[in-house]
């Protein structure tokens, strides 16, 4: 599991989560943010490559610092891969295109601190913004501190809006010989078009002269000079002219193609023919959401109540006092860099040197939030908030050894998983059955399951959901990376695929994480499974049970198409007997035989369709095959499919 593809696509999830991953800029009335998806490949291909997680952290905080990209002749994939992923620090909803006031932009930055806090400290910054935090030791010079270090590449005297953020995946020189071979190609194919613009402004100044002829001559070149004098300058005469012969002297498109010759297409579809040659010649390149520093850092200033209108004292960069000792001092941290104040790689190193206050909570918030994902619920329940004001860990001391294991193991978290999932404790059955019964009972005990004596009853998040239907269906598309795939979405907010503009007809049926991501708007299916809104980190997954989403697995579209091509998968790989498609369809979307109950259910289903469809007027085939899908459309909707036990 931990060396599939699909390890990195399913833990991607999660860390996109956390950032506020979107392929838009803002949240209800989204604008496409372009090029954003780069970095949503990075994390993926980071997390498969088992990358130490500092080294992750570092790349995504200073990315654009630890590499020499400004002056490089040619970029390596590295660079590219690094360069995107500094498109952590772009994440927040950012309206400061569409709205240049500037509290959309310090909304924005407010909300990229707040952001950062959540995703890399597990800390609540936000209070900290108008006043000194009430639960925490951070004071509110010490926020402005913190932002003060991302303010060289957010200056809101030099702000740079999402479009204009963006940087070629090439380097200047490569751009340079790019734009100057486009630019030879481009002088040709307007050379070729204005050959056969030539050629039909011939034709149709015969076809002109020819008309003109039906005018008195004595007005006939006065005529003509009026229809190509611009209206607004035309005089009373000229306007009489027009108005009278204006009809009969104007030539349409259609005109002039009739009045060509064989020999006049044949040279057209040649200089075409060559346009469209020339055409493929011309080379692209992408762009990448990177961050980087605009110009030298501005002054910071602590803002009073938060308000940017009411600026109090300059404050000088650093970091948390509270989490900060004499070797992360921050003047010990920062170190030039070319182009670059340095302060975001001052801001990696501090949370990233061993055996230091901000490592080590860093450690805990990643070990933590992996036991979560895996177990269901945190060591530490609020995953979000490691502090003082969040909930105290159920287990101290295994949190403190998980986190330095996995420092010790250089930062991996692919050893980190195999650990926890060989354990006696992850290995557990939900169910009930078969514990031991002890006086007094594990159930009086320890009623809410913190200490673990079973497994937690897991149901599955909105995106594994419609994956596992699409693997069943066998219609999923393993395809890894690239652009999202496009939605569409009605007035009353229902998405669906947009069709016009996928890339290939097997398009929908890629992952989840590959779908195009608004902050708001999800699949139906999808925001009926709780699919979060983008308001904030997501750092754990609320999971309703509501009658609704039964009613959509049973009749939303696309469970009743994967259904349906369930259905097929199991009458071609299986015999005509009911007992056989029903073993089959049981293994393939539970990965285990029915009980006798089960199939006695379950032939008792197909019994009553098949009878149903006959009496509609169906063969025997026919109905048979129709009655499968509905045994399908059961199998999706129990329990075992969207649970895990």
């Amino acid at each position: 599991l931990l060396a599939s593809p699909a390890y990195g696509e399913r833990w991607a999830r999660h860390w996109l989560d956390v950032v506020k991953y979107a392929d838009t800029c803002g949240y209800d009335k989204d604008k496409l943010r372009p090029n954003s998806w780069p970095y949503r490949d990075y994390v993926i291909r980071a997390l498969n490559a088992d990358k130490p997680f500092d080294r992750f952290l570092q790349e995504q905080i200073a990315g654009d610092e630890l590499i020499e990209w400004r002056t490089a002749e040619r970029y390596t994939p590295e660079m590219v891969s690094t360069l995107a992923a500094t498109g952590f620090w772009r994440n927040a909803e950012d309206r400061s295109e569409s709205a240049k006031e500037p509290v959309y932009k310090w909304a924005f930055l407010h909300n990229t601190m707040e952001t950062f806090g959540t995703s890399v400290l597990g800390l609540t910054l936000r209070c900290a913004r108008c006043h000194d935090h009430k639960h925490e030791p951070i004071p509110q010079r010490d926020y402005y501190r913190l932002l003060s270090l991302i303010t060289p590449a957010f200056n809101v005297e030099n702000w740079k809006d999402p479009k204009e953020r963006a940087i070629p995946s090439i380097s200047a020189v490569e751009k340079k010989a790019l734009d100057s071979s486009n630019a030879a190609i481009t002088k040709q194919i307007a050379a070729q078009q204005a050959r056969i613009a030539a050629l039909r402004e011939s034709r149709k100044q015969q076809l002109l002269a020819v008309r003109l002829k039906s005018i008195p001559e004595p007005i006939r070149n006065d005529t003509k000079t009026a229809i190509a004098t611009p209206p607004a300058k035309r005089s009373e005469v000229q306007k009489y002219l027009v108005a009278k012969f204006g009809t009969s002297l104007t030539l349409k498109k259609e005109h002039v193609d009739a009045a060509l010759t064989s020999d006049d297409k044949a040279a057209i579809a040649q200089r075409n023919q060559q346009i469209a040659e020339l055409k493929q010649r011309i080379q692209t390149h992408g762009w990448i959401q990177a961050i980087y520093d605009v110009g030298p850092p501005p002054a910071t200033h602590l803002l009073e109540r938060g308000e940017f209108k009411t600026p109090g004292p300059q404050v000088q960069p650093g970091i948390l006092g509270a989490l900060a000792d004499d070797s992360t001092a921050f003047a010990s941290l920062v170190k030039p860099v070319r182009g670059s104040s340095g302060r975001r790689t001052a801001l990696s190193r501090w949370l990233t040197a061993r055996d230091t206050p901000a490592s080590g909570l860093v450690a805990r918030v990643v070990v933590n939030r992996v036991w979560q994902h895996l177990t269901g619920v945190g060591i530490v329940p609020t995953s979000e908030n490691l502090g003082r004001s969040g909930a105290s860990p159920t287990h101290p001391e295994l949190l403190d050894w998980l986190a330095s294991e996995f420092v010790n193991n250089g930062w991996r978290i692919k050893p980190i998983i195999n650990t926890i999932m060989m354990s006696t404790t992850y290995r557990q059955s939900s169910r009930r059955e078969g514990l031991t019964v002890s006086d007094p009972s594990p159930q009086t005990i320890d009623p809410g399951n913190q200490l673990l004596w079973r497994a937690r009853l897991r149901r599955l998040e909105s995106e594994v959901i419609r994956d596992a239907m699409l693997a069943t269906s066998d219609r999923f598309n393993s395809t890894m990376g690239g652009q999202p795939i496009p939605l569409k979405y009605r007035r009353d907010g229902v998405a669906s695929f947009d069709t016009e503009k996928l890339a290939n007809p097997g398009s929908p049926w890629r992952r989840s994480v590959y779908l195009f991501q608004r902050r708001v708007y999800h699949l139906t299916v999808q925001g009926v499974f709780d699919q979060p809104t983008i308001a904030g980190s997501i750092c754990r997954r609320s999971a309703s049970a509501v009658t609704l989403q039964s009613l959509s697995m049973l009749n939303d579209a696309l469970a009743l198409e994967q259904a349906e091509q369930f259905a097929v998968r199991v009458w071609q790989q299986s015999g005509r007997s009911p007992t056989e498609q029903i073993t089959l369809a049981f293994q393939v979307a539970l990965s285990r035989p029915p009980d006798d109950q089960e199939v006695g259910w379950s032939s008792e289903l197909l019994h009553q369709h098949t009878s149903r469809y006959q009496h509609s007027g169906a063969t025997a085939e026919q109905a048979a095959r129709k009655a499968l899908m509905h045994l399908c459309r059961v199998l999706f909707n129990s329990s075992e499919f969207l649970y895990v036990e």
